[in-house]
């Protein structure tokens, strides 16, 4: 009953303090501008330029095509085109040579310089058309038909013998570096904020009038639980303010993304209509691998094992980091012990390469019984199959090491504290 006293007692603290709700509502919007405000710059940006082409190899000015930001004028005369050319204008020089084959372009502006994208587009087309007229010229190759031999895609699928499983290891590095990392800094900062409520009563001295009446255990367990229970529900709330902020703004602009949509949706114009447009398809191809990889995982089993290690992973680091802000007086040093204290996870996410290139090897294997490297090394070997055993292994040492904690921290708490 006295701890779960000090559990509400601790939720009640941290809920009543404006920065814990100007964080959770200020948090969630800066995510949905992070996720907007690129685009809506990008569209913005993308301002309609217009270029005066001079060409005197007569190789480009009849194939460029012009696009939603750029629009081609051919031009006698680079003097003519001068005249004609407005404050915001470029003019694209393409001098002749006397070999059948160009080697500069210049593009020509006035006062501001023409953006990066306006120069890559610009030169993407020069290099296209360039290349078509090589084939066709010097080698007499059908230009459609060399772009669909080179871009065909042979796709390498690694299956298991037994079962027949592919096994998506791209996918699933991703999320297994995802998973580690998101737990590696779930536990540094929740962590920080035990050591933070530690640090806080030991100054307005109400740690000691509390253990006088409670055992230093259920002190420490109501802290630990209390900042657990807010720091779950203030990341509860972030995700599910910020999904319904970027909801509302794709809501409110509907076209806000088509374009996106409509570059990842995109097919390659030099092979429509034959069998390498099909089999080579690039945006979407890569998405229907996530998709696939993605579904290859046991994504309930995937959360189940982070909630489980993320538990377990934080009784230990929290009980170890309340210890060690009983014994310091300065918050400096409780920062710097508390990333000391955090060592071993940022070892194991150092040692990622390793694990990764062998997730059932030795090494792996360690690391994820080890009690300081599990939470880590777990999530990282979690995509491709952690065995039953070593997960039920790594829970009890997790389990007895959190008890042993909890231990040395009481003793703390009665002997710095109280």
């Amino acid at each position: 009953m006295k701890t779960l006293l000090i559990i509400a007692r601790e939720c009640r603290l941290r809920l009543r303090r404006p920065s814990f709700w100007v964080l959770t509502l200020l948090v969630p919007a800066v995510v949905a501008a992070l996720y907007a405000l690129p685009v809506v710059a990008a569209r913005q940006a993308d301002e309609a330029t217009t270029v005066l082409v001079v060409d005197q190899t007569g190789l480009f000015a009849d194939g460029l095509c012009p696009t939603e930001s750029l629009s081609f004028k051919p031009m006698p005369t680079l003097d003519y085109a001068w005249q004609q050319a407005s404050a915001h204008d470029l003019v694209l020089m393409i001098p002749r040579r006397e070999t059948t084959i160009p080697h500069d372009a210049y593009l020509y502006y006035r006062g501001t310089p023409p953006t990066v994208a306006v120069q890559s587009a610009v030169d993407a087309q020069l290099q296209t058309l360039l290349r078509n007229a090589i084939l066709q010229d010097v080698y007499d190759l059908d230009p459609t038909v060399y772009h669909s031999v080179e871009s065909t895609y042979l796709r390498l699928r690694t299956h298991d013998a037994a079962t027949g499983h592919e096994s998506h290891l791209q996918v699933k590095t991703v999320v297994a570096v995802a998973l580690a990392v998101l737990m590696a800094l779930a536990l540094l900062l929740f962590g920080a904020q035990v050591a933070r409520a530690v640090q806080e009563e030991r100054h307005n001295r109400v740690a000691e009038i509390v253990a006088t009446s409670v055992h230093p255990v259920q002190l420490l367990a109501g802290k630990v639980a209390g900042v657990a229970l807010t720091a779950t529900l203030q990341l509860t709330l972030w995700i599910a303010l910020a999904a319904a902020a970027i909801a509302g703004v794709q809501a409110a602009n509907p076209n806000l993304f088509e374009q996106a949509r409509a570059q990842q949706q995109h097919r390659s114009l030099a092979t429509k209509g034959t069998e390498a447009t099909v089999q080579y398809d690039t945006p979407v191809q890569l998405v229907d691998q996530t998709v696939e990889g993605l579904a290859a995982i046991q994504l309930p089993v995937v959360a189940g094992a982070f909630v489980l290690f993320f538990l377990l992973g934080y009784l230990l680091y929290g009980t170890l980091v309340a210890a060690v802000a009983a014994r310091l007086d300065s918050d400096a040093d409780t920062t710097q012990w508390t990333l000391v204290a955090g060592a071993p996870l940022l070892l194991a996410l150092a040692l990622a390469p390793l694990v990764l290139r062998a997730p059932a090897g030795a090494l792996a294997a360690w690391l994820t019984v080890i009690p300081f490297t599990a939470p880590v090394a777990a999530m990282l070997r979690l995509p491709f199959g952690l065995p039953l055993w070593q997960t039920a292994l790594a829970s009890v040492l997790l389990v007895l090491c959190a008890a042993a904690a909890a231990v040395l921290a009481a003793r703390t708490y009665r002997r710095h504290i109280v």
